[in-house]
């Protein structure tokens, strides 16, 4: 799967992505390369600022995105910030504010579809917090 393929879908509904090079994702874990969390952190702040997200709320949900699919903490935003989009994220998803998901850690990209749903309800609650930094 290419990174850009992986963000659209997760992203679906929230925004829209582009990425200035695309990277190859065989199996999820290869989400681990450091050159990916960066990409994503990258590309999602970009949209979101696009979106009209503050520099701070944009680059924390861009780093919260980063960090749900790579499992690698927040390389600029603060970590209060992402633990308020991970609070939203499980209420939202999971109707518990402390259960997350990390990508990396699937056995195989087939399964990705079992938590597609909820992930993106997940994620469009991040998006409407960020909105609010």
């Amino acid at each position: 799967m290419k990174l850009s393929e992986l963000l659209n879908r997760l992203l679906e509904g929230t925004l829209a992505v582009s990425l200035r090079e695309d990277l190859q994702l065989n199996q999820p874990e290869d989400l681990l390369r450091p050159e990916v969390h960066a990409a994503i952190g990258d590309a999602v702040a970009e949209a979101a600022l696009e979106n009209g997200l503050s520099v701070r709320g944009a680059t924390a949900f861009g780093e919260w995105v980063s960090e749900l699919c790579t499992g690698w903490s927040t390389r600029y935003s603060n970590e209060n910030d992402i633990l308020m989009l991970d609070y939203a994220f499980g209420e939202a998803a999971y109707n518990d504010p402390k259960q997350v998901i990390r990508l990396y850690l699937l056995p195989s990209w087939d399964l990705l579809n079992e938590h597609l749903q909820q992930v993106r309800v997940g994620i469009q609650a991040a998006f409407e917090k960020a909105k609010a930094l």
